[in-house]
């Protein structure tokens, strides 16, 4: 690799001024020697070591992008196709800037505050924080903080931004399409009972109540499935022991992760969608339209779109410390395909 060392030795002039021409410090450097140093980092192929440069206006343009996952949800989160896309939409939208990613996931809130505060980085976006975890990461690196889908109670005088999605409208239309399908029992499915699987839930329930006319004699139930995959799996067996001849059932997922592994699992014991069960998801994720057999029935979000008003805002609230902390809440759509 080439040195700082071996352009002043070839330009004849002190590493001082290399690397004040590199580093756009040029009031005291001549023009000729400006030149000369800039054809030599050219001609030898000069590559700046990221870790050890001193950036113009104090700032890294590093920006972090920093998952918190739970180890026993190690198989949704990490495993996920919409985290791979969420983050690949960051990385590119953040290039585009200007800027460079640093990733990093961990289970122990401690662990990354204490990365967080290591690395000198800009801003973070925040994937599957709390928000009260948010805004302690904020205040602790005293820098921007956005999150994508925080859950929780948002506080009175946030200082994060949280890009989220209509989560309840997302139930809404899912049920209603579900209903007008002719289904006799819906059950909403989900990990836990919180965050945003309660808020699609609770979304799901409005729309029953508000259909009446095509509610009587039908069912609609919350399944709280568990975090493992055992706990899931044993959830998909208890629920085929429900099904009844004559009866139309139908498993809303609040992830197509969720949905597409509970089609796998249930075709394997030859329970088959649509025929025998109906089955729709939440993401719109690319295996949703392109691999799951039969394509899944999902509620679409805008991933990119998602990431990119995540990095727009991140580098708003960089350019500017009085740029104010937003809750932004994006639009989704019913997507109907063959798994229902």
């Amino acid at each position: 690799m080439v040195t700082i060392k071996q352009i002043a030795q070839r330009a004849g002039v002190s590493t001082a001024t290399v690397s004040n021409v590199i580093h756009g410090k040029t009031k005291r450097v001549s023009p000729a020697n400006v030149e000369k140093i800039q054809r030599l980092i050219d001609e030898m192929g000069y590559v700046q070591r990221m870790g050890f440069r001193v950036i113009q206006n104090g700032r890294s343009r590093l920006v972090a992008v920093i998952i918190n996952y739970h180890k026993e949800f190690e198989e949704t989160v990490l495993s996920d196709p919409f985290y791979g896309r969420a983050v690949g939409c960051i990385e590119h939208r953040l290039r585009e800037l200007g800027y460079y990613m640093m990733f990093y996931s961990a289970e122990d809130m401690d662990d990354i505050f204490k990365v967080a505060m290591t690395w000198d980085v800009d801003g973070i976006i925040a994937l599957t924080f709390s928000r009260a975890d948010g805004e302690k990461l904020r205040s602790r690196i005293q820098r921007p903080v956005v999150s994508i889908d925080a859950h929780g109670e948002r506080p009175e005088h946030s200082r994060v931004t949280n890009i989220g999605l209509d989560d309840a409208q997302g139930g809404r239309l899912m049920v209603e399409h579900l209903l007008k399908k002719g289904y006799d029992q819906i059950f909403v499915c989900a990990p836990m009972d919180y965050g945003n699987d309660r808020v699609r839930w609770l979304g799901a329930n409005e729309a029953w109540m508000q259909h009446p006319e095509l509610t009587e004699g039908k069912k609609l139930r919350q399944v709280i499935m568990g975090v493992s995959q055992e706990e899931r799996e044993a959830c998909y067996r208890g629920i085929a022991r429900q099904l009844r001849p004559g009866r139309k059932t139908a498993l809303f997922f609040v992830s197509d992760y969720l949905a597409i592994e509970a089609s796998s699992y249930l075709a394997g014991i030859g329970i088959r969608a649509p025929d025998d069960i109906g089955i729709a998801g939440y993401d719109d994720i690319s295996f949703a339209g392109k691999f799951a057999v039969p394509r899944l029935t999902t509620i679409r979000q805008d991933i990119r779109g998602k990431a990119e008003r995540a990095v727009d805002e991140i580098v708003a609230m960089i350019d500017d410390p009085e740029y104010p902390a937003r809750e932004v809440t994006l639009p989704v759509s019913l997507v109907s395909r063959q798994s229902v």
